[in-house]
Formats: structure tokens, sequence, C-alpha cells
């Protein structure tokens, strides 16, 4: 199990909540030495106050990944965090490797600028010294106002190569900008962007190509639940949205298209024999 330990230091910062305000998860990444801790890598992660950090730290042996939320409450917020662990335990009769896995939750409430003590891999009954010798990461939540909405940013620098970490802005799409063509053969239709917002009801759009309209209700909605416990743990599917493609007047779908908002086009065949092509994009500020 995970073990979150606070310092004792509460600094509080007098800044605005709600729209202007930027948040930054800042981590190290250190390992006790003979002579003084060595900070082996650090990085920030930024954006608007309900972005959310995942964190990726391997090893030869270990996997650890996290993913960070908050919620903020004055001069303090509630930090929630998922985990997955996966450590290596030994190996078969065939000298295969065997992995032991494991999936936990913590929610803890610090100041702003206060620093959270996170060991990876646990300090359990019988591993307490063997823990807190590996490393551990260090994480302080900071908010500043930003003036303005802005787009999530990340920075990280690596000092030892023997571990292998990342750092991830998370931001759950509400709407999004979506860009629709129809495709047949080497003909393109015109293309048609429409800004949508989950859960808003469906919006009926039409395309043209070669003379002939297609007419099609589509929505919005988020990805299905993932399978897997790791994926569920760490919301790999966070930053993704679904399109849902219907015919005009019918309640069977075409069927969904899933994607992350980074313009890159998503196809749908039809049953027309046309390919419905859809980019998902940021939508513009408001």
């Amino acid at each position: 199990m995970g073990l979150l330990s606070f310092s004792s230091v509460l600094l509080a910062v007098a800044a605005l909540q709600g729209p202007g305000t930027r948040l930054t998860y800042r981590i190290r990444v250190i390992e006790p030495t003979a002579v003084a801790p060595r900070v082996l890598a650090s990085g920030a992660v930024s954006g608007a106050l309900d972005s959310e950090m995942r964190l990726t730290l391997r090893t030869d042996t270990a996997e650890f990944e996290a993913l960070f939320h908050l919620t903020p409450i004055g001069d303090t917020a509630s930090v929630g965090a998922e985990f997955f662990t996966r450590r290596l335990v030994g190996r078969s009769r065939r000298g295969l490797p065997l992995w032991e896995e494991d999936t936990y939750r913590r929610l803890v409430r610090l100041a702003w600028s206060d620093t959270a003590r996170i060991y990876p891999f646990g300090s359990g009954p019988g591993e307490t010294r063997n823990a807190r010798r590996g490393a551990w990461v260090e994480l302080i939540l900071e908010r500043q106002f930003a003036g303005g909405e802005g787009r999530a940013a990340e920075r990280l620098e690596l000092a030892d190569s023997t571990h292998d970490l990342r750092i991830e802005a998370v931001v759950r799409p509400r709407r999004a900008r979506v860009i629709l063509n129809l495709v047949r053969g080497d003909t393109v239709s015109g293309p048609r962007p429409m800004d949508l917002v989950l859960g808003e009801p469906p919006r009926v759009v039409q395309l043209v190509l070669r003379g002939r309209a297609t007419t099609l209700v589509v929505s919005v909605t988020r990805p299905t639940p993932a399978r897997t416990a790791r994926d569920r743990a760490i919301a790999l599917d966070a930053d993704v949205i679904c399109l849902r493609v219907a015919p005009s007047g019918a309640a069977q779908p075409f069927g969904t298209v899933c994607g992350r908002l980074n313009n890159v086009a998503r196809q749908l065949p039809l049953p027309t024999g046309d390919t419905l092509a859809a980019t998902f994009a940021w939508p513009g500020a408001r």
C-alpha cells in the first residue's frame, strides 16, 4: 500500500479561486544517499483549476503510476490520487517474470504550497526500512492568477536515466470543436465545423457529397469505462470523447468514433458507402 506523509510547514497563499486561476503541480523525485538526498528528476504540470496530473515512474523491477486531482477549499485543497503499482516478485520455473499488481486510492487535505511526500511502493509491515531507502516523490501544489484561460503545460528535467519518469497534464473536456467531412474515394465534402457540449441534446447536421445530401444526428459522450484495473486507476481515457452518429429519424446509431482533442481525423464507415471523417479539437476560448 502507498503512504502519503506531509511536512508540518503550512504556507497560506492569498490567491483568487475560480476563473483566471492557474494550478501548478510541482514534483521532485529524490533518492537518499550517504551524504545528502539526490534529486533524480524534477518537473511541473500546470493548467486550469480542473487540471489533473498523471505521473509514471518505472525502474527495472517496479512500475508506479498515479493520477492526482484536487478540489480547492479556501486556503487549502483536498487532494485525491488513484494509484497503480506493479512489482517484480520473482520468476517462474520456466524463468518467466512474475509481477504483483495493486490499485488503491488516497484522499488528503493540505495547504497551498505545502509539500506532500509520496513513497511510490509503500511501506507496509516488514518493508518500511527498504521502502524509505528507495526514492520518494515530493509534490507541491501552487496557484497563481493567470489573467485569462490558458492551455495545460508540462516541463520535465531528468537527471538519472535509471528511472523512467513521465508527467502528463490531464484535462477532461466538457466541449469540443468537431469538424465533419464525408469521404468517398478521392472525393471529400466541404468541412462542417461544430461546437458540441457533453450532455446537450443531439444536433442535426447535413453534409453534401457529389450533390447528394446526407443528414446525420450527432452528439458527444464519454467513452465506456476502461476494462483493466490499470486503465481505470489512472484514467487513461479521461481526455477522450466520443461522437455518436445516427441517421435522421432512427433510434439505432450508425456507430461511435472516439479520440482525443488533437486535430487527428477519425473515420466511421456508413451504410451508404460513404465514410464520415471526424476531427476533434479544443474549442476557442470564450
